[in-house]
């Protein structure tokens, strides 16, 4: 047992006051909320909160690993939250960073997440958490596989030992995401009872946009302009996703004709590869005619290169 008490930094014989009180100051150290992606700490979490169970009575240190050998049994991890987040073609092409808030479960305050008050080892199991039937192991249905009974059940979280909680997260959208990505943040989750926080899956949804579509790395749009600035050619200036932009329009261009601005598009920051940003020209045509304007336009209708054939 000595190890358990090294692990938590007390000495062999600590009442459960001390137990506990280094547990929280140890697994605040190490939690994966503050040291995201760090395995080191994530280990340490786990050994931690093994030393805690075992110290407790809520686990036997016989059943610290039930297939043989050294070190920690390992712990459950909670089910990855799925969260579908709308993002705008703006926030996808310059990689912002999101604020978002969505609800997981946390551990209960009330019953710091024991699930109720005055402990005592599940008689059925023995504190295991499972019976032995034959060569099976089953959960016990009398502490559902929690190992210990309480006097008095948490009216906070029902005994449950979570509650719901809202979280605030503020994340970085990495450039280029395609509709249907995945943006994985760990240790952000659910919350278990004696296991390891689970992770949030943030679903990309892209909003349709009133300029823009979508077409890999791509962006696709259409210009308006002059019906005459197309037959008789112009330098366009306009906005982009990228600041402003020139295109050169030829003399009797198609009304349809497509501009291809290369490395306009998005940005893949994981493989840095960039698209382009596709322009299709849409006539404008005017919504009405002066006299004058309507006889130029009959003159020029029935002049040579006007004429239909």
């Amino acid at each position: 047992m000595k190890e358990y008490y090294d692990i938590l930094g007390l000495k062999e014989g600590s009442d459960k006051s001390e137990i506990k009180k280094a547990y929280r100051k140890q697994s605040k150290k190490y939690h994966p909320d503050l040291n995201p992606n760090n395995k080191q700490a994530e280990e340490n979490f786990k050994k931690v909160s093994e030393a805690y169970e075992i110290l407790t009575g809520k686990q036997k240190p016989k059943q610290q690993n039930p297939f043989g050998g050294g070190g920690f049994r390992r712990q459950v991890k909670a089910k990855p939250i799925k969260l579908v987040i709308e993002l705008t073609i703006e926030e996808v092409f310059h990689g912002e960073e999101k604020v978002i808030n969505y609800f997981m479960n946390d551990h209960c305050i009330k019953c710091d997440g024991e699930g109720g008050f005055e402990p005592s080892t599940c008689n059925q199991c023995g504190g295991r958490g499972h019976v032995q039937q034959g060569p099976f192991a089953f959960m016990c249905n009398n502490c559902n596989g929690g190992g210990t009974l309480y006097k008095n059940v948490c009216y906070s979280c029902q005994g449950k030992g979570l509650i719901k909680k809202q979280k605030t997260l503020k994340i970085k959208i990495p450039k280029g995401l395609g509709d249907g990505e995945i943006i994985p943040v760990q240790g952000v989750g659910d919350k278990i009872k004696g296991g390891i926080t689970g992770d949030v899956y943030f679903i990309v949804k892209i909003k349709k946009h009133n300029i823009y579509s979508i077409e890999g790395l791509n962006l696709k749009r259409k210009l308006k302009v002059p019906f005459l600035d197309i037959i008789l050619g112009i330098e366009k200036e306009f906005e982009t996703m990228d600041g402003k932009v020139k295109i050169k329009i030829p003399k009797l261009s198609d009304m349809n004709k497509t501009f291809r601005l290369k490395g306009k598009g998005f940005i893949d920051s994981q493989t840095n590869l960039v698209g382009d940003l596709h322009v299709t020209l849409e006539a404008l045509l005017p919504k009405e005619l002066s006299d004058v304007e309507e006889d130029k336009l009959k003159q020029l209708r029935n002049s040579p290169n006007f004429k239909t054939l």
